[in-house]
């Protein structure tokens, strides 16, 4: 009896504690804000993502059409490739497409991703809330791709930012916004970073102008600690910051027709007094002269 108690005993002490992952540099995702219910913003991350990204898994490709005059040589080959694409596709059977990630900051999740392109599924999300007006996550608030992650420092901040905006912000102009977040950080500055990235877009091409109110995409800069989240998010303020339930929200024509009418009203009357620095919610965003 004594035996089993000692071997109970050490084999209860020798149990692996589960190791605690956390944002690190190179890392791509998605970015999601809850009211207090964190564990439930988890659950419902992993389900949202997960049944999107297999929705577009389940779409069955287009069969190719085979030539019949193809030599056995050619098709053996050409089964082999296959052979060998899908072997190398089961190389990683533990690899998950998301993975929880702790960011030390309340109410902030990270969801870490394989995914080749984080925006891409996030659009087709709005986009479908956005359609439907359907509910699809009952705790998420605000759902945004993470594009790139590196130290919170200027230099490192404007060189990776580099990378996104070769890719949205060259080929033909845009009207863009920077959105600025901090948590529990004091060392990076929100003006010196959003002064550096607007030089860059306007480096890029000239033609790209700010635009505060309805921009056609939004650079978005979340320091979170030594963590610089950027992430590109197109028609940001029409899309409501990318908040999942206000997405959904369907309001009375009527109720509409107001609010449009009494926001209207209120520009007019401080349109002389309306300062250079424009915050918006919990977003910052600062207009670029």
């Amino acid at each position: 009896m004594e035996d089993k108690k000692r071997k109970w005993n050490k084999s209860w002490g020798c149990q692996k504690k589960s190791k605690q992952l956390y944002i690190d540099v190179g890392m791509t995702g998605f970015l999601c804000t809850c009211n207090f219910k964190e564990k439930e913003c988890i659950r419902d991350a992993y389900r949202l993502l997960e049944s999107f990204c297999s929705e577009k898994n389940s779409v069955p490709e287009k069969p190719e059409t085979v030539d019949e005059n193809v030599e056995d040589e050619d098709i053996s080959d050409a089964l082999n490739k296959e052979i060998q694409a899908l072997s190398a596709q089961g190389k990683k059977p533990n690899e998950k497409n998301f993975q929880y990630i702790d960011t030390g900051v309340k109410n902030v999740i990270f969801m870490r991703s394989t995914l080749a392109d984080p925006l891409e599924l996030a659009t087709r999300i709005i986009h479908h809330l956005d359609e439907t007006k359907e509910p699809r996550s009952r705790f998420i608030l605000r759902l945004i791709p993470v594009l790139g992650i590196c130290k919170a420092n200027i230099e490192d901040i404007k060189a990776k930012a580099n990378d996104l905006i070769d890719k949205y912000f060259v080929q033909e102009p845009k009207t863009f916004a920077i959105v600025f977040n901090r948590h529990y950080n004091n060392s990076v500055q929100r003006n010196d970073v959003i002064e550096a990235l607007a030089a860059l877009i306007a480096e890029k091409n000239p033609g790209n102008k700010a635009d505060l109110k309805n921009p056609e995409i939004a650079l978005v800069v979340e320091i979170i600690r030594g963590h610089c989240l950027l992430s590109i998010a197109p028609e940001y303020f029409k899309y409501r910051k990318y908040n999942l339930t206000e997405i959904c929200v369907v309001k009375e024509e009527g109720e509409k027709v107001k609010n449009e009418t009494e926001a209207k009203e209120e520009i007019t009357e401080e349109k002389e007094e309306e300062p250079p620095e424009v915050l918006k919610a919990d977003d910052e965003a600062l207009e670029i002269k």
